[in-house]
């Protein structure tokens, strides 16, 4: 057969064209969105022109940021759930840790935020390898409860320190500044929340490429062929708590600083839930199904409530539940988006993605 019947895929390339150009500058791109993004949701207008509330979703920089932080939280337990494997409901408690870390270090003793930070993380890596000691013993349900156990114990803890040293009010902190600049405006709360998901996914990726990683995939998917192949699972499990926890535990201290006052309800069982919804939604296993995740969850309800107000008062089942019954309407869509992506899409938003990449892309083929 002649070299002219056969074909690869280099061949049919465009001529001119460099592999991978197109991602880079989609890369710049979406560079370029991220930075204006600030300016665009301050100023109300893009390059000039005003855009109405409905055009930016309702949405503001204060939900931005508050999605940038559950972001880490986000990651950090698809990071143990969908990649270690070890499924936690107590990803609250390790909040909790951090921000009563924060609250010791930065409200009473007066701390460094960028040292308050590493505090934060400390202490929520030490209470989450902790709290990962169970899984050497016990598996399934049992380890779960264990979990929940945990959270309930840190935030009767954190509710004790409350109590005791600050008041029913709550626990205060003070405006951080981050090398000589206070943290006093939205707009640099986003840089510096937006730089540490960049780091922390950028991380979290490469970790799970490293031979470790692999080993901890390997121990998700057969943990008994893991053994087998000389992988400590022991070792792994403890690793990845720490980690998830430690990632966790900065967020919670980032999250008690942004909203300027933290309780113990501020951590309850449903704070927990909702991550777990979070990398459901986007696709557990996949740090960018973290990130879908857990924007869809702080966005939609914004989103919802933009579309309400501006579509207006409407008659019947519908307009109850745009006007009178906002918060549980939002909360029944998730409910069925979580139970409709179990069912169909178990690998989320991106899992579905990819399924329909695959399916155009056969069909482009054919």
């Amino acid at each position: 057969m002649s070299s002219a019947t056969t074909s690869s895929p280099t061949a049919t390339a465009r001529p001119g064209v460099r592999p991978g150009l197109g991602r880079i500058v989609l890369l710049i791109l979406a560079v370029a969105a991220l930075l204006y993004v600030p300016t665009l949701l301050t100023e109300r207008a893009i390059f000039g022109h005003r855009l109405s509330n409905m055009q930016l979703l309702n949405l503001g920089l204060t939900q931005i940021n508050l999605m940038l932080i559950s972001m880490l939280g986000a990651l950090s337990l698809n990071y143990l759930m969908g990649c270690a494997g070890l499924i936690s409901i107590g990803h609250a408690a390790f909040y909790a840790t951090g921000a009563m870390a924060a609250a010791v270090t930065g409200t009473q003793l007066g701390w460094p935020f960028p040292l308050v930070l590493v505090a934060a993380g400390v202490a929520g890596g030490v209470v989450g390898a902790l709290a990962g000691l169970p899984s050497l013993r016990v598996r399934g349900l049992y380890f779960v409860l264990s979990t929940m156990a945990v959270h309930y114990m840190v935030t009767f803890g954190f509710l004790e320190y409350q109590f005791r040293v600050f008041d029913v009010v709550g626990i205060p902190f003070a405006t951080p500044s981050l090398f000589g600049f206070e943290l006093s405006t939205p707009t640099r709360w986003y840089f510096v929340l937006l730089a540490l998901v960049v780091l922390t996914y950028w991380g979290l990726r490469n970790t799970l490429r490293s031979r470790e990683g692999r080993a901890m995939l390997a121990m998700r998917d057969h943990e008994r062929a893991a053994v087998a192949a000389g992988v400590d699972v022991r070792v792994l499990r403890i690793k990845a708590f720490g980690l998830s926890s430690a990632i966790a535990g900065v967020a919670g201290a980032l999250y008690a600083y942004y909203l300027s006052n933290a309780t113990a309800e501020t951590f309850g069982i449903n704070f927990a839930i909702q991550f777990i919804a979070m990398i459901i939604i986007g696709g557990m296993g996949s740090l960018a199904g973290a990130i879908i995740g857990a924007a869809v969850w702080l966005l939609l309800p914004s989103v919802i409530g933009g579309m309400a107000s501006e579509i207006g008062p409407m008659p019947g089942l519908l307009g109850s539940l745009l006007t009178e019954h906002r918060a549980q309407f939002v909360q029944l869509i998730f409910g069925v988006l979580v139970i409709v992506l179990l069912i169909f899409a178990p690998g989320g938003l991106v899992g579905l993605a990819h399924r329909f990449k695959a399916l155009f892309g056969r069909r482009s083929e054919g």
